[in-house]
C-alpha cells in the first residue's frame, strides 16, 4: 500500500504545480496585455493553453482578444470556435466568436451564430441578457430602414404628384419635416393651387394669405377662407386681385361684410361662389354678386337675410347651373323674407340644382311653376310659403318640400298631375294635409326606384296608410326611411323587416314602436340594417336597444330634456 499511496502523493503534487503553473502564466498574460503589451501577453497565453492538459475557457477568450489586437483574426477565429466546442452552454465562446465575424465582415454568420447561443445557454447564466442584447443590436443594423426619405429615393414628378392628393393642412405640416422638404415644397406652384384656410389652428392673417399664394405663383385656383384674423376685411379682395386664375372661392365662416362685394368685381374667372351659414348676407348684397358675376355656375347663400324685402332679378345667368339661396332660420321672426321666384326662374333656364329654402313666394300666379327648367334635377324648397304643390319637370331626381305651409288656392296642383319617372330621393317631412292617395300619386311612376323617404311628421297619415303603401310595394326599394313621429307600431316595424329588403337607415323616433318591433327590425334586417333612430320612443326597452347595438347597428336613443331647453338624455 505504501508505494501507490507515494505514487498518488507525486501525481497530485505534479497536478498542482501544473495548475499553478498554467494559473501563473494567465495572470501573467492578463497583466502583461492591459500594459498593451501583446506579443509578450501572446506568448504567456499559448504556453499556458500548451502545459498539456485541457485549458479553461477564459485562456482562449484572452488568447482570441490578443489575436485580435494584433490583427490576426484568422487566429482568434479558432481560438473562439474552440471555446464553443469546450463549452456550448457558456456565453463568452459565442460573444467572442460573434465579435471576430462581424470584424471578418460575416455578419449574418454572427446573428446566426448568436441566436445558437441564446438557443443553447442556460437562462440563467448571467451573461444571457448580453447575448440577447449582441443579437438584437445586430438583428436591428440588418434590418432594412423603415423610414427611407422619398424626396431622395421617388422622382420628383413622382413626389409631386403624391403630395397633390394630400389635404391643404397636411401639406402645410410637410413643411416642417426638414429645410430639404421645405425648399422643395415652396418650389413646386402646383401644390399651392387649392389653398384651404378652414383648418387653420390660428386666426389666418393676410400676411399668410400671402404667402401661400406667392408660392403658388399665378396657379391658384381654389381658396376657403375661414379663420379671419388681422386685416380680414382686405384679405377676399387680395385673394381676387392676386389670383388671376380664380374659379372657386368658398367663405365657411368669418364676419364678411362689403369686402366680398368689394372683391367679386375683381374675380372675373369666378365659376363657384359658396358662403356658408355661418355668413350672413344681405339680399341686396346677393344681387349684386350674382349681378357681377357673369360666370358663375355655382353660387350658393345659405343665410340671406331679408327682413320684409323683396329679391328682385335684373340680370340673366344663363351659366348658372346650381344655385342656393337659403335664408336663416333665426331671421325668420324679425319679418318674411320675400322672394319674387316667376321672375328668378326667367334668369335661370339652365339650372339643374336649385334651392330656395325659408321663403315666402308671392301668390302673383296661381301656383309655383318649375316645369320650365328642362334641365332641373335636384329642387329643395323646404320651409317654403306659397301655392304649392309646385309644377314640376319630368326630370326632377331629387325632390325635398318638408315643413311648407300651403296658401290655399282653388286651382292648386295635385300631385297625381306628376310624372317623376326619374325620382330616388323624395322628402314631405312635415307635409300637413298630405293623404294616401297624394303620395301614391308622387311616388307611382317611380315605384321601387325611389332610395330616400322622408315623411315624418304627415299625422295625416295612418297606420293603415303605411300598411297599404308597404304592402304596396311603394317603399321597396327605399334604403333611408325617416317615419319620425308618424302612427308607427310594432306591426308596422314588423312590416317592414319583411318588406324592405334593402333598408339601411331607419328613423322611428318618436313613435309607438316598443322593443317587439325593434327586435324584429334588427333579427329582420340582420347584415343590412346600420342605423336606427329610436329617440323620444318611450315604449323602447333599453335591453332592445341593447341588442340592437350587438348586432352591429348604429342606434339613437334619447329623450329630450324640457329643464335643459331641449338638450337630449342619452340612455345607456
Amino acid at each position: 500500500m505504501e508505494g501507490p499511496l507515494k505514487l498518488r502523493e507525486r501525481q497530485n503534487m505534479a497536478q498542482s504545480f501544473h495548475e499553478e503553473t498554467l494559473s501563473t502564466l494567465h495572470t501573467r498574460g492578463q497583466d502583461l496585455y492591459r500594459q498593451k503589451q501583446y506579443e509578450a501577453a501572446l506568448q504567456c497565453f499559448t504556453k499556458a493553453i500548451g502545459q498539456g492538459s485541457k485549458a479553461p475557457v477564459a485562456v482562449f477568450d484572452n488568447r482570441a482578444a490578443t489575436y485580435t489586437k494584433l490583427g490576426d483574426l484568422r487566429a482568434a477565429l479558432n481560438d473562439g470556435r474552440q471555446m464553443i466546442q469546450q463549452e456550448k452552454g457558456n456565453c463568452a465562446g459565442y460573444l467572442r466568436t460573434g465579435k471576430i465575424l462581424q470584424l471578418l465582415g460575416n455578419h449574418k454568420t454572427a446573428l446566426d451564430l448568436y441566436e445558437m447561443g441564446i438557443r443553447k445557454v442556460s437562462s440563467g447564466d448571467p451573461n444571457i441578457m448580453l447575448l440577447r442584447g449582441q443579437h438584437e443590436k445586430l438583428a436591428r443594423q440588418l434590418a432594412p430602414p423603415r423610414a427611407i426619405d422619398p424626396l431622395q429615393m421617388l422622382p420628383l414628378e413622382l413626389v409631386e404628384m403624391t403630395i397633390k392628393y394630400l389635404e391643404f393642412r397636411h401639406i402645410v405640416g410637410l413643411l416642417r419635416v426638414s429645410k430639404t422638404w421645405l425648399q422643395l415644397l415652396i418650389s413646386m406652384p402646383s401644390l399651392w393651387s387649392d389653398l384651404d384656410f378652414s383648418a387653420a389652428k390660428r386666426p389666418v392673417t393676410l400676411g399668410a394669405v400671402r404667402k401661400y399664394i406667392k408660392r403658388g405663383n399665378g396657379t391658384t385656383t381654389r381658396v376657403i377662407l375661414d379663420r379671419f384674423g388681422s386685416n380680414a376685411e382686405k384679405i377676399p379682395r387680395y385673394v381676387a386681385t392676386r389670383c388671376r386664375g380664380l374659379n372657386d372661392l368658398r367663405i365657411p365662416g368669418g364676419l364678411i361684410g362689403a369686402t366680398i362685394l368689394e372683391a367679386a368685381p375683381c374675380a372675373s374667372n369666378l365659376k363657384t361662389l359658396i358662403i356658408s351659414k355661418a355668413c350672413q348676407i344681405s339680399c341686396d348684397a346677393v344681387g349684386q354678386l350674382l349681378s357681377q358675376c357673369p360666370s358663375l355656375e355655382r353660387a350658393e347663400f345659405e343665410s340671406v337675410t331679408a327682413q320684409n324685402r323683396t329679391l328682385i332679378w335684373e340680370v340673366d345667368m344663363p351659366k348658372l347651373r346650381a344655385l342656393t339661396l337659403d335664408t336663416s332660420k333665426a331671421v325668420r321672426g324679425r319679418g318674411d323674407p320675400m322672394l319674387v321666384l316667376h321672375t328668378l326662374l326667367t334668369k335661370i333656364p339652365d339650372i339643374r340644382t336649385l334651392s330656395i329654402q325659408g321663403w315666402v313666394v308671392l301668390p302673383s300666379v296661381l301656383s309655383i311653376d318649375f316645369s320650365n327648367l328642362s334641365q332641373l334635377q335636384h329642387l329643395n324648397i323646404s320651409r317654403l310659403t306659397g301655392i304649392l304643390p309646385p309644377l314640376l319637370p319630368s326630370t326632377i331626381r331629387t325632390i325635398a318640400m318638408a315643413n311648407c305651409h300651403n296658401i290655399p288656392h282653388i286651382q292648386r296642383v295635385s300631385f297625381a298631375d306628376y310624372e317623376l319617372a326619374q325620382m330616388v330621393r323624395l322628402s314631405l317631412a312635415g307635409w300637413s294635409g298630405l293623404s294616401l292617395g297624394d303620395l301614391q300619386a308622387c311616388l307611382l311612376p317611380s315605384k321601387g326606384k325611389v332610395t330616400h323617404l322622408d315623411i315624418g311628421g304627415c299625422i295625416t297619415l295612418s297606420s293603415a296608410n303605411l300598411k297599404e303603401l308597404i304592402t304596396l310595394g311603394y317603399f321597396e326599394g327605399v334604403e333611408n326611411l325617416i317615419l319620425k313621429s308618424s302612427n308607427i307600431d310594432d306591426a308596422i316595424a314588423i312590416l317592414i323587416a319583411r318588406s324592405l329588403p334593402r333598408l339601411k337607415n331607419l328613423d322611428i323616433a318618436c313613435t309607438n314602436v316598443t322593443g317587439v318591433g325593434v327586435k324584429a327590425l334588427v333579427i329582420g334586417l340582420e347584415g343590412k340594417l346600420e342605423h336606427l333612430c329610436l329617440d323620444g320612443c318611450h315604449s323602447t326597452s333599453i335591453d332592445a336597444v341593447e341588442l340592437a347595438r350587438a348586432m352591429g347597428v348604429k342606434v339613437a336613443f334619447g329623450f329630450p330634456d324640457p329643464l335643459s331647453g331641449g338638450r337630449r338624455i342619452k340612455q345607456r
